[in-house]
């Protein structure tokens, strides 16, 4: 069964719409998963919350229900480098947990947790956007109880991982969840800003709207690509 993960209504409810057959719900702690089928294969929708705490433990309530093989999250984020325009996305090749930091008592390697994505749940990402002809970008996404609005913000995390391409809040615990339970996982984030244009196009409301049915579509292809 393939856990499907993301932090809005309006993501989950996309999904519901497309999905071939709604089974059933449960309710645990808060955490609603969805259960049923699409493009054939068993899944289980998630909604996981805004925050690493949150998306930590319905990731975890999600892998305890069994019978999980792999996990794809995904939602939004802020793009971090010059390249990146509203509504491209991205695709993990690793995440890390950028505002972890015990550097006072472990010196440097103290700061952050790195979790590595499945290459092949990743390749598959890649193939279905580029079927479905979205502008896509592959790399580190950087997750911090954070949104950041100052140019110290930025530094901070460009200073301590270089490589990251967008920020948000949930990839990085819910790479560490599907880690621990050595099931693979691969993370999906949208771009709703990017922090090197002064402007963003787009009034969020009609971003989520676009995202969530460009996010549902993408899955769509992805699901078909997988075994």
């Amino acid at each position: 069964m393939i856990g499907i993960v993301a932090a809005m209504d309006a993501e989950i409810h996309e999904f519901e719409k497309r999905m071939d057959v709604v089974d059933h719900t449960k309710t645990i702690a808060g955490c609603t998963l969805t259960y049923g089928k699409w493009q054939g294969k068993d899944v289980v929708l998630c909604k996981s919350g805004v925050g690493k705490a949150y998306a930590a433990m319905s990731c975890t309530i999600l892998c305890m229900q069994g019978n999980i093989d792999s996990i794809i999250n995904v939602g939004t984020a802020g793009g971090l480098t010059q390249d990146e325009q509203v509504l491209d996305v991205v695709i993990s090749d690793k995440v890390v947990q950028a505002d972890y930091d015990t550097s006072p008592l472990d010196g440097p390697s103290g700061v952050g947790l790195v979790y590595n994505s499945h290459e092949k749940l990743s390749q598959s990402c890649i193939e279905a956007a580029k079927a479905m002809q979205i502008r896509y970008h592959v790399g580190t996404i950087a997750s911090q109880d954070l949104f950041m609005s100052r140019d110290e913000d930025f530094e901070k995390l460009m200073n301590n991982f270089p490589d990251s391409i967008c920020s948000e809040m949930e990839a990085g615990a819910i790479g560490a969840v599907a880690t621990k339970f050595n099931i693979p996982f691969v993370i999906v984030r949208s771009l709703s800003d990017v922090v090197h244009h002064n402007e963003n196009p787009m009034e969020f409301s009609t971003y989520v709207s676009k995202a969530s049915a460009q996010s549902a579509k993408l899955i769509e292809n992805w699901l078909m690509r997988i075994q």
